[in-house]
């Protein structure tokens, strides 16, 4: 890989490595969130890549999303956590909508700050949602202006709130 620094320059003057070739995290959005810092920097407009909150997704049956930490890279940082797991079956329009209701969602929760730090699903729709999460994380927003959130009724969406009005 070759190494890079926030701003995607490497250690050659005027040269900036972004997609695959740094190594970082190997998916197109983040390709493109990269070169929209890079540019940026090139233009002397302020910009940095963070890696904190890039959405994963698994194209399978049902989908898999992810964003942020999970249980074990965050203990592995150091970081308390509170974790609240809701099967899929507590949304309404999911239950509705697959038969099983099979799934899962989870939020995991950075204690010290009550912050969201990762969301990780196993659902129908979870290459949808998980955007909304990925912006929870890289906005640090906190478990009470979340809890403030609307979400729309009936949507899948929801069993985040309903994930977050768990959070003590």
């Amino acid at each position: 890989a070759i190494v890079t620094d926030s701003h995607l320059k490497i250690n050659v003057s005027g040269i900036y490595a972004i997609g695959d070739v740094n190594g970082k995290i190997m998916l197109a959005h983040t390709a493109y969130r990269e070169a929209d810092v890079a540019v940026n920097t090139i233009l002397g407009k302020k910009d940095i890549m963070s890696y904190d909150a890039i959405p994963s997704v698994i194209y399978t049956n049902p989908e898999v999303g992810s964003v942020g930490e999970t249980e074990e890279s965050a203990a592995k940082k150091g970081i308390a956590v509170q974790v609240i797991s809701l099967p899929m079956s507590y949304s309404g329009r999911y239950l509705a909508e697959n038969e099983k209701g099979d799934g899962i969602c989870k939020v995991v929760i950075d204690k010290k700050y009550n912050i969201v730090i990762g969301v990780h699903m196993i659902c129908s729709y979870a290459s949808e949602i998980i955007y909304g999460a990925a912006m929870m994380v890289e906005n640090r927003m906190t478990i009470d202006n979340l809890k403030k959130q609307v979400f729309p009724h009936p949507t899948v969406s929801e069993i985040i709130k309903e994930c977050i009005n768990k959070v003590k």
